[in-house]
């Protein structure tokens, strides 16, 4: 039965096609807090795409309204970037930038559709803004509290059951359930409807999931060390997660031990 569950499992997450995460509602946190300006960061906007990049957005407002580069007309106090994360190659790119005035009427934009990556500075705003990022879910580290049957099985595996009680480790380019370690993980958000997920054999019901559809995050470990090398994330709720783990869902909530409740705020030096 364990063997049987693995490989239907294995089948599911590789085979799935889901639907792009639809938009939700914006959530800001201060994340950084300069001389001249405070950085927040959209927590709802984070998003895991493929080869290895995080997608997020930043705010940054002015003590004073400042002119647009190449715009010496415009002043704006306010622009939203996104910033695109290569979580393997500790690089970044802007993917976009928005400027506002005082008002908060949009004046401009600005999108890179390059290969612009550059390199994180260490000690630099932009990587005390990427670690404000590792805080934020599906990262940090998790408890196993439990396990569910996507199909309303109650028998326990005695693989499963020991597993109750370790922490999982998720990092923007390493992974760890109990003692086995991706070197490399890929990750890649998704959104399934429910109907999408029955006609795959997982009912949301089951899972105690109400709702007509479920935010996934599909793990891929290039690295080895997973067997087998894919899983699956679903969202519960705000410090709960469901992780796909050898035919079972296990249960995972946030381990205030090993992840900090809030993000960091840093301070820019003085000179």
């Amino acid at each position: 039965m364990f063997l049987t569950r693995t490989i239907l499992w294995t089948v599911i997450v590789c085979s799935s096609c889901f639907c792009v995460h639809a938009q939700t509602k914006d959530k800001w946190q201060r994340a950084y807090t300069g001389d001249d300006s405070v950085i927040d960061i959209n927590i709802s906007s984070l998003t895991l795409e493929t080869g290895h990049v995080l997608s997020v957005d930043f705010r940054t407002t002015l003590s004073r309204p400042e002119n647009i580069a190449a715009q010496q007309s415009a002043k704006y106090k306010r622009r939203i970037e996104t910033i695109n994360f290569k979580l393997n190659q500790n690089r970044y790119r802007l993917a976009e930038i928005v400027w506002f005035d005082s008002t908060g009427a949009r004046l401009t934009s600005s999108t890179t559709t390059a290969e612009d990556w550059r390199v994180l500075k260490q000690g630099g705003v932009m990587e005390k803004l990427f670690n404000s990022v590792r805080t934020l879910p599906p990262f940090g580290s998790w408890k196993v509290v439990g396990y569910k049957y996507a199909d309303g099985s109650t028998n326990p595996e005695p693989e499963i059951t020991k597993l109750v009680g370790t922490r999982v480790r998720l990092q923007p380019d390493t992974a760890q359930v109990e003692a086995k370690v991706c070197s490399s993980i890929a990750y890649e958000d998704k959104r399934a409807s429910s109907e999408e997920l029955n006609r795959l054999g997982v009912k949301l019901e089951s899972l105690e999931i109400v709702s007509d559809y479920a935010d996934t995050t599909k793990l891929t470990c290039e690295g080895g060390g997973w067997t087998p090398g894919r899983s699956l994330l679903l969202k519960v709720k705000e410090g709960e997660m469901l992780m796909l783990w050898n035919g079972v869902f296990l249960v995972l909530k946030r381990d205030r031990e090993g992840t900090e409740n809030n993000l960091p705020t840093f301070k820019r030096a003085r000179g």
